[in-house]
């Protein structure tokens, strides 16, 4: 194995759960990347207003979530699923089938807010990672 290889693989120890998992409870105004890679929530409503999404629940977190790593994939219907960056500025889509890049969330909400463009559409929702502050 190469040094990159190396290094590569033993950072994973220094994360959250490792092995040998760095304790930075005492640095004040950190973030922290937290991995997740999984369905976080079914979306379907009747009606396309706005929506919003725990993610303290969906994500079983109980810090401040700053920012997070989206998909969704539609499961039946013919719409798209929108979510808001920082709550309030103009809609993004949140992407198909594809991860959308870091979605900003408004400072202490914890929450995603969203709409869909047509109503009853399905969508599953799906985090790849979660940036909080320590």
């Amino acid at each position: 194995m190469t040094e990159i290889g190396r290094i590569i693989a033993h950072k994973t120890t220094h994360q959250d759960g490792g092995s040998d998992e760095l304790d930075l409870s005492g640095l004040a105004g950190q973030q922290i990347w937290v991995p997740k890679n999984g369905k976080i929530a079914d979306i379907t409503h009747a009606d396309v207003n706005d929506h919003t999404l725990n993610l303290a629940t969906a994500l079983s977190e109980t810090r401040n979530i700053i920012a997070l790593v989206l998909s969704c994939i539609r499961i039946s219907g013919t719409g798209t699923m929108y979510g808001y960056p920082n709550e309030g500025a103009t809609p993004v889509v949140v992407p198909l089938y594809s991860a959308s890049g870091l979605v900003i969330i408004k400072d202490g909400l914890n929450r995603l807010k969203y709409y869909l463009s047509v109503a009853n559409d399905d969508f599953d929702l799906y985090c790849f990672g979660y940036v909080v502050e320590a």
